[in-house]
């Protein structure tokens, strides 16, 4: 499916990994850079990435070596600039968000939730919650849901561009910052259409995640 923008937020600097930018980080023989870029390349009109700055030249000579046709933008001091840098260069009416450190989803996730955002205008793939799920705070629980009624927000995200960048302009202006695009829209009043996630589509994060990645790599090319 084209017809959409694939914007990859991938400028984060892995803190709690503690190995430097992740998308550096090797996966069956290749970055990881290069199993996302390649994967949505053969599924989007174009690729953007938002990497850190001086990353710029790194990310331009793989994209060279492995012959992946991507545009490069500097990305910002949050991942939420980023994002908004990413939309902004964007030339398609649709956008398809998606976490640089979520190597494993599958092309055929990635063309249901951008079908959707077609169809409803706004559309992501939530990881359904399996046990109940707790509130806490200081160290409480202070209010817990059934499991039914939950979901853990994954990504490919799907938008309408020329709705979603005044909100993201609108939380730069006013400093807005929230951990997902997802939560300015719906704060905005905008409903989103939700699709069935994949457990094998983690974020690479922590030591553990990495220990996964390797058990996953048959996904990497699916």
């Amino acid at each position: 499916m084209k017809g959409f923008s694939a914007l990859i937020p991938a400028a984060g600097v892995g803190r709690r990994l503690g190995q430097g930018p992740k998308v550096w980080l090797e996966l069956a023989g290749r970055p990881i850079f290069v199993w996302v870029v390649a994967k949505f390349a053969a599924l989007a009109s174009e690729v953007v990435v938002a990497v850190p700055a001086q990353d710029m030249h790194r990310a331009a000579a793989l994209a060279d070596e492995y012959g992946l046709s991507v545009r490069l933008v500097e990305g910002g001091d949050t991942r939420q600039e980023s994002i908004r840098r990413l939309v902004l260069a964007a030339q398609c009416e649709q956008v398809l968000i998606h976490d640089g450190a979520r190597p494993f989803v599958t092309s055929v996730l990635v063309e249901k939730v951008a079908a959707a955002g077609v169809k409803f205008g706004a559309a992501a793939a939530f990881l359904p919650a399996e046990v109940p799920v707790a509130r806490i705070e200081a160290g409480r629980v202070v209010e817990h849901f059934h499991s039914a009624n939950m979901a853990l927000f994954q990504s490919p995200q799907s938008f309408d561009r020329a709705a979603l960048l005044p909100l993201l302009n609108e939380a730069q202006r006013t400093g807005a910052l929230r951990q997902s695009i997802l939560q300015l829209w719906l704060e905005a009043g905008n409903e989103v259409h939700t699709l069935l996630g994949e457990k094998t589509n983690i974020k690479l994060t922590t030591e553990d995640d990495m220990v996964l990645a390797e058990l996953f790599t048959g996904y990497l090319g699916r």
